[in-house]
């Protein structure tokens, strides 16, 4: 249900209970009921004689629960959720009388908590929110871009003294802080400028580990492939991973071996060329 359509529901249901209708209970055989146009819920069985709870021209169905006497008993309704239990057939679920009291009170003492944290008045609350992200998403950019550049620096001073196997320039590096996005990023410089490359470079975030492998055009025409590569080093680390034959990329679970993983690139691709 969009919106719109739960905020309809409300005022139809709301509007009904502010009408104080009576609500009957009546019990009479079921064919008797049936005529009558009452509503038999989905999966429930009746006997012979059924409880029929018939409020106005609003709602008339079977019922062995208790109900108000009175629509205006329910105070308020107030829609909380609703889904899907059968093809066409949505199930809602509400709050009416105290319970909705409670919840509206709980809403309000949520927002007196967030416009107090935001050192605002409730009332420019939302504005103060929405001001706030904005601003987050503008510094975050900003971040980026940073980081980028920076990745760019420490690509040129790490991947400056390659070891070259068969014509094959061969990188490796490991990174504390790294985000995966980041090292894919050094992995694309890495391969766009440099056909005879292949690099892998590990990032290290608290306990866990990303390993980004690249591979030249040059380098995979030769048959070494990035999801071969990352897949045996990130092996050695206890994790497991692949991808691309120019770019893969793997996780490593074991922090303690993976200097030593790294390490194993060069055999590795020699042994991919013997």
């Amino acid at each position: 249900m969009t919106e719109i359509e739960i905020a309809k529901v409300e005022y139809i249901v709301n509007s009904f209970i502010l009408s104080a209708t009576p609500v009957e209970m009546l019990e009479m055989p079921i064919e008797e009921a049936k005529k009558m146009g009452a509503m038999m819920l989905f999966g429930e069985k009746y006997g012979d004689i059924v409880r029929v709870v018939k409020a106005g021209d609003f709602s008339t169905e079977f019922c062995g629960g208790t109900h108000v006497s009175n629509s205006g008993e329910l105070g308020l309704f107030k829609i909380v959720s609703e889904a899907s239990v059968a093809s066409g057939v949505r199930r809602i679920t509400a709050l009416t009388g105290l319970n909705l009291m409670n919840r509206i009170k709980q809403y309000e003492l949520n927002m007196k908590a967030i416009a107090s944290a935001l050192k605002a008045n409730e009332g420019e609350a939302v504005d103060k929110v929405v001001s706030l992200m904005n601003d987050y998403k503008e510094n975050a950019k900003k971040i980026s871009a940073l980081e980028s550049e920076i990745t760019k620096l420490k690509s040129a001073d790490m991947f400056s003294a390659p070891v070259v196997i068969d014509g094959i320039e061969v990188f490796t590096a490991k990174l504390d802080g790294a985000a995966p996005d980041a090292l894919r990023t050094m992995g694309d410089d890495v391969k766009a400028n440099n056909d005879n490359a292949v690099a892998v470079i590990a990032g290290v975030n608290g306990e866990k580990a990303s390993i980004v492998a690249v591979c030249g055009k040059n380098a995979v025409a030769k048959g070494v492939k990035a999801g071969d590569v990352v897949r045996e080093v990130a092996k050695l680390a206890g994790g497991g991973g692949g991808g691309r034959p120019d770019s893969a990329m793997a996780g490593a679970k074991d922090l303690s071996k993976l200097d030593e993983a790294i390490a194993a690139t060069v055999s590795i691709v020699e042994n991919i060329l013997k």
